[in-house]
């Protein structure tokens, strides 16, 4: 039917007669299972998908088509029908276990044609075998919950752009040396990894870099153009102890392009050591851009720090500060009433306070931010629906009753 339907009056079947451009850029847009379909179209389409240059198995296609049929003997059968250049391949759906199927896969997968590699697999960690290493045109690299560990002598993914390693096992010693031998990646993310005492990263073109882990110490060489980095910890007792926050506040520091930094206000507690409120030895003269989070204002430690980090970022033009106040500390109030107002703010403005409760020490937060910041234009309030029932009308109302260094700054509220 769908075949006669397009056939023009002429007879002249288009279906037949597409060119194979426009064939296979109709295929990157299928769903696996109705790109196998395709085959009913007409007999010269019965093997037209085997030509795809793009396969995903993903959760719609374990949903909608899998319905009990084994998925690693099929995805085998696919790949060895397969015909012509593989671009990319992914496999992503919600019950891929470790199992020998996968390192067939890898096998049978093209090393001289693939530029975009996804495996997500759940329960235990996978082991890839040293084929993964073959893949020399790999611009995108995403592995879940797999054992990464290239042999001894590899070269490095001289193409690869992308990285985004999650839940990876990785032999931390060796990783600095392997992401170094990468040198072409612009953008990497390592969620939830193995611990690193020592985590270097060498990156000549590398411009986004995404933490979510643990490490005692961070290294950046060679790191030009590293213009964004977010980093978030898990509970640590070692924070407050050996330097922490300072070492990772000069790492930072020693990247010439960072503008933009989202980091877990808790980083910064052990700054406590160095002399709060005072200018640190170090500065970050290019960030325009600060994200702090899970920021505790019933730690005195935590706001004192902060404050501390803040004016050492002389060019900071936009602040958001996503809150965690679970009960009002009196003495963490005390304390921001009895600070003089910075100096380091002439250029901050734009400030979002996020989660924000209304408590007396977030209050006396924005009241030092209103008297120290010289040029600053808005302030917005996300409340926190949870202990605000009145939408923030309430907060705005006292807020803007407070005296300002900016005439022009206007204080809203915000739902995002």
């Amino acid at each position: 039917m769908i075949h006669q339907q397009i056939e023009s009056r002429d007879g002249i079947d288009f279906i037949c007669n597409l060119p194979c451009g426009i064939i296979d850029n109709i295929f990157k847009r299928l769903p696996m299972g109705d790109l196998v379909r395709t085959s009913i179209l007409s007999k010269e389409w019965r093997y037209q998908w085997m030509k795809c240059s793009e396969m995903e198995f993903d959760y719609w296609f374990n949903g909608m088509y899998l319905k009990g049929l084994k998925l690693e003997p099929l995805v085998v059968s696919i790949l060895r029908q397969h015909q012509g250049p593989l671009v990319k391949f992914a496999v992503q759906v919600s019950d891929l276990k470790s199992c020998p199927g996968i390192d067939e896969w890898v096998r049978l997968l093209p090393n001289n044609t693939l530029q975009d590699l996804t495996l997500n697999v759940i329960g235990a960690k996978h082991e890839l075998t040293s084929c993964v290493c073959s893949f020399q045109q790999l611009r995108n690299l995403r592995l879940d919950n797999c054992v990464f560990d290239p042999p001894h002598g590899f070269k490095g993914f001289h193409k690869l752009v992308n990285l985004k390693l999650q839940s990876v096992g990785l032999v931390p010693e060796r990783f600095g040396e392997f992401f170094a031998s990468c040198s072409a990646v612009e953008q990497l993310r390592l969620i939830h990894c193995t611990a690193f005492d020592c985590l270097e990263i060498t990156g000549p073109k590398l411009k986004f870099f995404e933490f979510h882990g643990l490490f005692r110490s961070v290294s950046f060489k060679n790191c030009p153009v590293l213009t964004d980095v977010r980093l978030a910890f898990p509970p640590q007792d070692f924070i407050e102890a050996n330097g922490y926050s300072f070492n990772l506040v000069n790492s930072l520091s020693c990247l010439p392009a960072l503008e933009d930094l989202k980091l877990q206000a808790s980083a910064l507690e052990g700054l406590v050591e160095y002399g709060v409120l005072e200018k640190l030895e170090v500065s970050l003269k290019t960030l325009k851009n600060l994200h702090l989070t899970d920021m505790y204002f019933d730690k005195i430690a935590e706001i004192s720090s902060a404050i501390c980090f803040i004016g050492s970022c002389s060019n900071l033009q936009r602040l958001r500060i996503t809150a965690y106040t679970f009960e009002m500390v009196e003495a963490v109030a005390r304390f921001l009433r009895s600070q003089k107002t910075s100096k380091c703010m002439n250029k901050l403005k734009v400030v979002k306070m996020q989660r924000f409760c209304g408590m007396e020490s977030e209050m006396e937060f924005i009241k030092f931010l209103l008297a120290s910041a010289t040029t600053l234009e808005q302030i917005a309030i996300t409340p926190y629906e949870v202990s605000i029932s009145d939408g923030g009308e309430s907060i705005l109302n006292e807020l803007n009753k407070y005296p300002r260094a900016s005439p022009s700054v206007e204080i809203i509220s915000s739902d995002k």
